[in-house]
This record gives structure tokens, sequence and C-alpha cells, in this order.
């Protein structure tokens, strides 16, 4: 897909992402050409970034940025997976910059199951539609957002999902955004 070929798309993460929710978007978005890097919030991260497979562990990743020396113009997208990651990355204030740049920018944002808490703690939720884990519902809407219990919401620059059942629609959702995203301005 040429109008994805080349773009970048940071996925930040965490400890305790959710593996599918990491590996099957990220598989989507480079067979169709995007560049997808691992965004970590510490030194630590650039070792080892444990993934979970529901309550069990799964494979690991290594950063290869830290979200404290990018800004949103290095990227063309911004991926958040599940799992308890996004409530481990949520209070960090580069985290909270990082994610408001996007927004800002009107730049893809694709978050997946507890991925929303970082938009919530991040402060722009207000006034949006998305979807999340049902667990998260009651966060959603106490931050000002409008819940959707549906497989793919999208709102402006935003798609959401519900969780791993939903990941083939949330796939084809991520893919279809970044190829109808504005692109950069050269600078």
């Amino acid at each position: 897909m040429q109008l994805v070929e080349g773009k970048r798309i940071a996925a930040l993460v965490g400890d305790g992402f959710e593996e599918s929710e990491l590996t099957e978007p990220r598989r989507a978005l480079e067979e169709a050409g995007a560049i997808v890097t691992i965004v970590g919030i510490d030194e630590k991260s650039r070792q080892k970034i444990r993934g979970k497979k529901g309550l069990d562990d799964g494979g690991s990743v290594k950063a290869e940025e830290l979200v404290g020396d990018c800004t949103g113009e290095d990227f063309d997208a911004l991926l958040i997976p599940g799992g308890v990651s996004p409530d481990h990355i949520r209070t960090n204030k580069e985290v909270q910059r990082f994610v408001r740049e996007f927004d800002a920018a009107k730049k893809p944002v694709f978050v997946i199951c507890h991925g929303p808490q970082v938009l919530i703690s991040a402060q722009i939720v207000r006034g949006r539609q998305l979807t999340g884990a049902h667990s998260i519902a009651d966060d959603i809407r106490n931050a000002g957002g409008l819940y959707r219990d549906q497989p793919v919401v999208q709102d402006s620059n935003w798609v959401s999902s519900r969780g791993p059942e939903d990941l083939a629609q949330f796939n084809r959702a991520i893919v279809e955004k970044l190829a109808t995203a504005t692109p950069p301005q050269a600078v």
C-alpha cells in the first residue's frame, strides 16, 4: 500500500503490554510498508520490555527509542497497545507530553484495550468517542469521553478497539487511517 510506505509509527510500550496487541498491529502496519519503532520509557526498556499473554508471560521487546528523546514530529502515528503497560506508563510526564503532541498535530493515534488509560492521563479524552476494555469504560466516561462498546471506534485522528478479539478489524482500520492521514509537511 503505497500511501503507508515509509510512514513511521511509534509503538509506546512498558512492561506488561499485551503481546498480541503489539505484534498483530505491528505486523499489519509493516506488511503495508510502515516502519514501527518500539518506544520505551527508560534505559531499562532498552534491555527488555516484558510482554504478557493474558495472565501468562509473553514475549519481550527492546526499546529502540526512549520517549524522552522523541517528539511527535519524529513519527507519523502512535500505537498504544493494552495489557497492564498503559497503567504503568500513564503517569510519566514525558509519555503524556508525547501523546499530547500527536493529538495536537492531529496525527493518527491507535489505542487498544487498556491503551485509552494513557489518553485519559494525558487529559485529552473529554468530548471524544472511543472504546477500550470493558473494565475501563467508567474511567473513559469519568474523563469526559464517550465510551462506545464496539469493535472499532474512529473519532477524528483516533482509532480505538476493545481488545484482542477485535484485532482483525482494528488492524484494517489503522492501516486505512494511516493511508488516508494527511502526509507530513516537508521541512
